[in-house]
């Protein structure tokens, strides 16, 4: 029985890559790879980045929300501290009214004060305190991303850079309204600010105002 090769006629039959088939096969798998970790990486990029832009929501919302159920149940009459526009304030005392007490007249509670104070050179936080300066003091931190100013605006130059009617204001500020005949309104200015996952500082800030009782 004849053996038979396979063969075409002048070419014998070729076994395994040339050197350059090979050297181009590896470069194709190099770019398909370099190209899944880029399309990996900015997806997690896309999630981080997302994940940070709502925690810095939720972080200014439960700050606004604190400073604003305090101020609300907070009696006109004992505000101190506060300065009408252009002129902010970094801080607010008052006390909650209670009611009225056995002989008719107005009981308010312990006196609380709610202010910014700085921990570095641009950073600061949101303190509430009760009984200050007292024996019974206490207090709690409700934000620890305040920066010194107010976004948008430039610290000490006695200008409203922010275009919102206050002048030099810090990242937590305090106006007052007072209208005669009308209820008297607190108008809280918040900015908080954080390092996002490419270490930037990115700044979030809202205005709300609050009516209080008189």
């Amino acid at each position: 029985m004849k053996s038979f090769r396979s063969f075409k006629a002048g070419h014998p039959a070729r076994a395994g890559f040339t050197v350059i088939e090979i050297c181009i096969a590896l470069v194709i798998m190099s770019l398909i790879s370099v190209n899944v970790v880029m399309v990996t990486r900015t997806g997690a990029n896309a999630v981080r980045t997302e994940a940070f832009k709502e925690s810095l929501e939720d972080d200014l919302n439960l700050t606004l929300d604190r400073i604003k159920l305090a101020l609300m149940a907070s009696s006109a009459t004992s505000l101190e501290g506060v300065n009408i526009a252009p002129l902010g304030s970094n801080e607010i005392s008052y006390s909650i009214s209670l009611g009225l007490g056995a002989g008719g007249a107005l009981v308010d509670s312990d006196p609380e004060k709610i202010e910014w104070t700085g921990i570095g050179a641009d950073a600061g936080r949101v303190v509430w305190t009760q009984n200050p300066e007292l024996a019974e003091e206490r207090s709690v931190v409700w934000s620890n991303w305040v920066p010194r100013v107010h976004d948008g605006e430039i610290d000490a130059n006695i200008n409203d850079d922010n275009g919102n009617g206050l002048n030099d204001e810090n990242g937590l500020a305090f106006t007052l309204v007072e209208d005669e005949g009308k209820d008297t309104e607190v108008y809280i200015h918040l900015t908080i600010e954080r390092t996002d996952p490419n270490g930037r500082q990115v700044p979030k800030q809202r205005q709300v105002n609050i009516t209080c009782r008189n």
